[in-house]
């Protein structure tokens, strides 16, 4: 079990599933709200807009077309949603973030009720990333002090915004994690703000078994939490109060 934090960071937690099927039927969502109303109640579509190009009598035509992407389904207290859409089920938690045992739970019961109405053949992906947003109480900081994940710019040291992507592979966990690092805005201009994103998503999903999903994402969270801790120093934690166990 990792460490726990009373001021945890997490400021989203999102699980992607992608699937492949025979064929995909809009009436899928609907089914899945009737189940999922009493938790999820609010329900509201996520459209796409598609810009079609064509060549015409020596010119260019072109025509926008919309459609809908995902339904999402909301809780009332709208910290946490369902979306589904064609071959697609994600689930999201924001801040507060509970715990992973809590965001688990609620992720197998979505996806084994997806896959009861949906009937998939068959997985394309799955992706499960954590987004945290770290502030630090002082103008300017000095970034080693804080994170063990650092940019290095030999020609200055004094950075007022960056952005680094970092990808690992993980090749016996079949999957491969992608850390990035940021500056962001504050609202108090005496704070400064960070974004660390970690995204550990499938390399061959096609090669997991749908009933193995639960296994894979436990490795997944394993692999992220160790990474997050590893991206950090004592002085970070100390931000994040830790809850002794």
């Amino acid at each position: 079990m990792g460490r726990i934090y009373h001021n945890a960071p997490v400021i989203e937690a999102v699980i992607e599933f992608q699937f492949t099927s025979e064929q995909w039927d809009w009436t899928v969502p609907g089914l899945m709200y009737e189940r999922l109303k009493e938790g999820f109640p609010k329900k509201r579509q996520q459209n796409v807009l598609e810009l079609e190009m064509r060549a015409e009598a020596a010119q260019i035509a072109q025509r926008v077309k919309g459609g809908i992407a995902r339904m999402q389904f909301v809780r009332e207290d709208e910290q946490a949603l369902i979306q589904v859409g064609p071959d697609l089920l994600a689930v999201n938690y924001l801040k507060p973030y509970p715990n992973w045992a809590t965001f688990k739970v609620q992720i197998l019961e979505a996806l084994s009720m997806y896959e009861e109405i949906a009937d998939p053949t068959g997985l394309k992906r799955i992706g499960l990333r954590y987004i945290n947003r770290i502030e630090m109480p002082e103008p300017r900081v000095e970034l080693e002090q804080y994170f063990r994940i650092l940019p290095e710019i030999p020609m200055s040291k004094d950075m007022s915004s960056f952005l680094m992507r970092v990808e690992v592979p993980f090749e016996v966990a079949n999957g491969q994690l992608v850390v990035t690092m940021g500056s962001t805005s504050s609202d108090r201009p005496e704070h400064s703000a960070f974004i660390l994103g970690l995204d550990f998503f499938t390399v061959r999903a096609e090669v997991l078994a749908l009933d193995t999903s639960a296994e894979w994402i436990e490795t997944a969270h394993t692999h992220i939490e160790d990474s997050f801790e590893s991206c950090l120093t004592d002085k970070a934690r100390i931000l994040f109060e830790e809850v002794e166990s």
